[in-house]
C-alpha cells in the first residue's frame, strides 16, 4: 500500500488487497501513461521541470538539476551513437555510486539499447562470465574495475569500447564522451522509438545462488509499471538517500523513480555509519533505504545520537528478512522514524510486499498493487491457507520476461500457469501479512551481499585433503550471516583451517571469506537421498553460537 500519515485499520487493508481461494491479490491500478519507452519518459520528465535540483553529491556538495542531467545524458547518448550503439545493443556499467554513473544508464535507455549493470567488486572469473553472457558494445567502468574488465575482454577476445569514470591508462575518460557535440545536435536530439513495450530495457544480474549470476531481462513495460507504483514512496518526502549501486535492483530503480516522482537524491559513496549520519544531518534526509545489515550497523553506531537525524521520517529495509526482535530494536533507536520492511526479488522487478504503518514487526507487509501471491506446499503444489508454511509464488505486472540466453532456467522458475517460484519459504497470517521463514535456495547474505555457498564449496573441494564440504551461514546480529565451512578430510591427509581460509581469501572476492570459520568433522551429515544435509549443518552452526 502507499504509506501515508493516516492510521491504517482492517477496513483500509481490505481496500488494498483481497484473499481469494488462498491467493493474495493486490488491487489493480491502471498504469497506462501513454509511454512505451522508459528513455522517452525520463527525457520528457527532465524537460518538464528543468530547474528542479535532483542530485546532490554528498561529498562535494555539487548540485545537478534536471537540465544539467538531461544535457549530459544527451551528449553521452550522441557519443555512443557515433561509436555504433543502436537499439537492442547492450551497454554495461560497472561502478560504485557517484554523480556520473547514472548518465550512461539513462543515455542507453534514450537509444533503445539495453542497460546491464555489473558488480564493480567483480573478480576476473565474474567479469569473464558477464562479458560472455551479455557481449556489451560499450563498458563504462570505474578506476577500481578497469583492469579486470580489460583483462576479461582480452581473454574472451571480445572487442568492446571501454570508458572510465576517472582515469586509467589506455581507456577513454568519461569526460571525453561529453565533449565536441554541436549545440544544434544536442538541442534537436530525439529518443529512439520503442514500438514493442516488451522490448528489453534492462538486464540485471541475479544473485547466482546455484552458479554464476543469471541475466534477468526486464522489459520497458515492466519498468514503466514499476515506476508508476508509489509503494514505499510516501507523498511529501523531499530528500532521499540510499547506498546500493546500480548493480542492485534497488539502486537502479530508486534512481528512475526519484526522477519520475521529482524527489531529490543525495549521491553517496559506499555505506559507512559515520558518513550516513553526517549526510542525514547535513542534507536533512527524510527517507532512507538500507539493507538489513546496514540498518543493524547504523542503529548500533556508538555516536548515532550525537547527530541530528530528527528529520528522518522513513526507513525502508530490505535484502534479507528482518525478524521481530531486530525490527523492534531498530524502532527503539530510531523512535521518530517509520521503519518499513519490504520483500521482493530481482526476477519480480523489485518489491512485491511492503509494511503498512500498523504492520506486525517481523512481517514483510502486504501484497502491493498489480501483484498476486500464493504459498504452495513444497511436495504437492497445493495452495495453502493462512499460517501454513510453503514456497512463495507470485505473478506481477513487473516481473521479468525471462533469463537472458537461458531458456532452461526460465522454464524452471515459471510454472505452466505463469507463477514465478521464488525459492523462499513463507506464510501469511489472517491479516494477509507475509512472513519469510527460510530459503529453499541456499543463499547466504552477508552485509546485504548475496553469497553462493556452492562457489566456496567447489573451490574447497579442489583441495586434495578435502573429502566433503558444506557451507552455510551463521546468523550474525549486524552482518546478517557469516559463511562457515564444515569439512571432512580425506583419510591420512592433513590440512589446516588457516590453509583453507587463505585458499578462499586469495581466490575469491572479499565477501566470500569464511568469516564464520571452518569446522572439521569426521563425516558430514547426509539426507536419505545421499545429499549433504544443510539443515543439520545450519543447526550445528547455531549450536556453535550458543556454546
Amino acid at each position: 500500500m502507499c504509506i501515508d500519515d493516516k492510521k491504517d485499520d482492517n477496513t483500509e487493508l481490505d481496500r488494498m488487497f483481497t484473499i481469494e481461494n488462498n491467493v493474495l491479490k493486490g488491487r489493480v491500478i491502471s498504469n497506462d501513461n501513454g509511454y512505451t519507452s522508459v528513455g522517452k519518459l525520463i527525457f520528457d520528465t527532465f524537460r518538464s521541470k528543468p530547474n528542479f535540483v535532483w542530485q546532490v553529491d554528498a561529498i562535494s556538495g555539487i548540485e545537478d538539476n534536471f537540465s544539467d542531467i538531461c544535457d549530459r545524458t544527451i551528449k553521452c547518448a550522441l557519443w555512443m551513437q557515433k561509436h555504433g550503439v543502436k537499439k537492442g545493443d547492450i551497454v554495461a556499467i560497472c561502478s560504485h555510486n557517484h554523480r556520473d554513473c547514472i548518465i550512461p544508464f539513462l543515455a542507453t535507455l534514450y537509444l533503445g539499447a539495453i542497460v546491464n549493470p555489473w558488480d564493480h567488486l567483480m573478480n576476473i572469473d565474474m567479469a569473464r562470465h558477464f562479458i560472455t553472457l551479455s557481449q556489451p558494445k560499450v563498458i563504462f567502468v570505474n578506476e577500481g574495475s578497469a583492469e579486470i574488465a580489460l583483462e576479461a575482454a582480452k581473454i574472451e577476445l571480445h572487442h568492446t569500447k571501454l570508458v572510465c569514470f576517472g582515469y586509467y591508462p589506455g581507456i577513454i575518460p568519461f569526460s571525453e564522451t561529453l565533449k565536441y557535440h554541436d549545440k544544434s545536435t544536442v538541442a534537436n536530439f530525439q529518443c529512439t522509438d520503442i514500438d514493442d513495450p516488451l522490448h528489453t530495457g534492462l538486464i540485471m544480474f541475479s544473485s547466482g545462488t546455484t552458479g554464476m549470476p543469471k541475466g534477468v531481462q526486464l522489459s520497458h513495460k515492466s519498468i514503466l509499471n514499476i515506476m508508476e507504483l508509489r509503494e514505499g514512496f510516501p507523498y511529501g518526502i523531499q530528500t532521499q538517500l540510499w547506498f546500493t549501486p546500480l548493480y542492485w535492483i534497488s539502486g537502479s530503480f530508486l534512481n528512475l523513480k526519484s526522477i519520475y516522482f521529482h524527489i531529490k537524491k543525495i549521491s553517496a559513496p559506499e555505506f559507512n555509519e559515520k558518513i550516513a549520519c553526517e549526510i542525514i544531518e547535513k542534507y536533512k534526509v527524510d527517507w532512507i533505504m538500507l539493507s538489513t545489515s546496514m540498518a543493524n550497523r547504523f542503529v548500533r553506531y556508538d555516536y548515532l545520537h550525537d547527530y541530528d537525524i530528527s528529520n528522518l521520517k522513513f526507513a525502508i529495509i530490505g535484502g534479507s528478512a528482518l525478524n521481530r526482535e531486530t525490527q523492534d530494536i531498530i524502532k527503539k533507536y530510531l523512535s521518530n522514524t517509520m521503519i518499513i520492511q519490504a520483500y521482493g526479488m530481482t526476477e519480480l522487478g523489485g518489491i512485491i510486499t511492503i509494511q503498512s504503518s500498523t504492520a506486525t514487526s517481523g512481517s514483510c507487509g502486504i501484497v502491493i498493487p498489480n501483484c498476486q501471491i500464493k504459498i504452495i506446499d513444497i511436495e504437492t503444489g497445493k495452495t495453502l491457507g493462512p499460517n501454513q508454511t510453503g514456497e512463495l509464488c507470485a505473478k506481477t505486472w513487473t516481473m521479468m520476461t525471462g533469463y537472458h540466453k537461458n531458456c532452461e532456467a526460465t522454464k524452471n522458475i515459471f510454472d505452466k500457469n505463469g507463477w514465478l517460484h521464488s525459492g523462499d519459504l513463507a506464510y501469511y497470517n489472517e491479516n494477509g501479512e507475509v512472513f519469510i521463514v527460510d530459503r529453499l535456495k541456499e543463499i547466504i547474505k552477508y552485509k546485504g551481499y548475496q553469497i553462493s555457498p556452492n562457489k566456496i564449496e567447489n573451490l574447497l573441494q579442489s583441495h586434495p585433503a578435502v573429502l566433503e564440504v558444506g557451507v552455510v551461514g551463521i546468523p550474525h546480529p549486524i552482518y546478517d550471516e557469516l559463511p562457515i565451512a564444515f569439512i571432512s578430510k580425506v583419510p591420512n591427509k592433513e590440512v589446516s583451517e588457516e590453509e583453507l581460509s587463505k585458499m578462499v581469501a586469495s581466490n575469491m572476492m572479499d565477501i566470500y571469506k569464511l568469516r564464520g570459520g571452518i569446522k572439521f568433522l569426521p563425516s558430514l551429515p547426509h539426507t536419505p537421498s545421499g545429499k549433504i544435509s544443510r539443515k543439520k549443518l545450519r543447526a550445528m552452526a547455531k549450536e556453535l553460537i550458543i556454546n
